[in-house]
């Protein structure tokens, strides 16, 4: 499902050398797998997915996502790629406030060149993750544990192939992060692909493998 060879990844230091994060990193993660990366802040953990995921081709090496060969792809097919075949989870729940939940989750139909149902998507991803009695709300109704549910199901409003968790549970306390990762446990019992990166241990006792990135090399 994810495939990377030899990925290595650079940013200046601001004195005219280069940083180098990823330090020609191999991974390999099967269809239906639920992966951690971990590693401490600046590890380059964020970096890893933003490749993986197609919002970053400044790299090098090979990556392959979901039967997609992104190196090389232009960014109106990267565009296309992250509608139809990912999805991400970020830290921020990154939602719109004047936006009632519901109308948040459809929010990819605008981005989607296919026709959507979405009241059918809608309920039907809010079903998913135990939200869809408030999907009348605003965000500003919600807890945050709820926030990142609602999140969460923007995610699976595309039916992506992979789901993609930068730091999910860092804004959450214990219980509300508990909750969360009970979902993600959930939908890859389904069969969700799921990489998440982060620098919790709750998180990673979720997953079924576990990859520590340190120093630009995986392992």
């Amino acid at each position: 499902m994810i495939e990377a060879r030899g990925v290595s990844r650079s940013y200046s230091d601001g004195e005219g050398g280069a940083l180098r994060v990823l330090d020609a990193v191999d991974l390999l993660v099967q269809a239906g797998e639920f992966v951690a990366v971990v590693g401490r802040s600046g590890s380059g953990k964020s970096t890893l997915l933003h490749v993986v995921g197609g919002l970053d081709a400044q790299y090098q090496g090979e990556v392959t996502v979901a039967g997609q060969r992104l190196t090389g792809m232009n960014d109106a097919a990267l565009s296309r790629f992250r509608n139809q075949q990912v999805a991400f989870v970020f830290q921020s729940f990154h939602l719109m406030p004047t936006l009632t939940v519901a109308d948040n989750v459809a929010l990819p139909a605008f981005f989607s060149a296919a026709p959507v149902n979405r009241t059918q998507g809608t309920l039907a991803a809010l079903q998913r993750v135990g939200l869809a009695d408030k999907k009348d709300r605003k965000p500003s109704q919600l807890s945050g544990g709820e926030r990142q549910r609602v999140a969460i199901a923007r995610a699976l409003f595309t039916a992506p192939k992979v789901l993609l968790c930068d730091e999910p549970t860092g804004n959450l306390d214990a219980a509300t992060g508990d909750a969360v990762i009970d979902v993600f446990r959930s939908l890859n019992r389904e069969g969700l692909t799921i990489l998440a990166v982060t620098h919790e241990e709750r998180l990673r006792d979720a997953a079924t493998r576990v990859l520590t990135l340190s120093k630009g090399k995986l392992s």
